[in-house]
């Protein structure tokens, strides 16, 4: 196997993983958010959550046809995301969007790193990961919008999800 493919298989599979993790953030949260009949936040996080499903599958595709197994910690990965959205929406919508901040933060500079490495590589992927990096921005400055800064206890949680986040991405590129 080429450095090419390595470099592929990895960013491949860390990113279907970091979206289905996405996926599951928002999911526990619209959960959350429809049981207390919030709609407007329920109506937000399902915008946001389109974008992250257009991202997952786009991944799950071209993993499956570049025949890439997912990370062996998938399923670890979207019951913890699933809490993580369940936890921070029982905190309150601020909090909610704290979350989203923060692994965004994390996720754009994550998207970034693996745009420098296509360049020359796969020209492709690059411009799709440059949308997506785009949309994770977006998604970041609406959660910033939405009043995440105005969060208690912001400094922290932001810190907690950053730092679990990195983690996350850690372990997907290598297990």
């Amino acid at each position: 196997m080429n450095v090419k493919e390595n470099i592929l298989k990895k960013i491949i599979r860390v990113d279907q993983a970091g979206e289905l993790g996405a996926q599951q953030i928002y999911q526990g949260q619209k959960m959350i958010f429809k049981l207390q009949k919030n709609k407007k936040d329920f109506d937000q996080i399902s915008k946001m959550a389109v974008d992250e499903k257009e991202h997952l599958d786009f991944f799950d595709n071209i993993a499956k046809e570049k025949k890439i197994r997912p990370t062996k910690l998938k399923g670890l990965f979207g019951l913890g995301a699933y809490a993580m959205g369940v936890g921070t929406a029982l905190m309150g919508p601020k909090a909610a969007y704290v979350c989203t901040e923060a692994v965004e933060e994390i996720i754009e500079k994550h998207y970034q790193k693996q745009i420098d490495q296509l360049e020359g590589v796969d020209e492709e992927l690059r411009k799709k990961l440059v949308k997506f990096r785009d949309d994770e921005v977006e998604h970041k400055n609406t959660a910033i919008d939405e009043g995440s800064r105005e969060a208690f206890g912001y400094s922290i949680l932001r810190k907690t999800i950053n730092e679990t986040t990195k983690a996350a991405i850690f372990l997907a590129e290598r297990i």
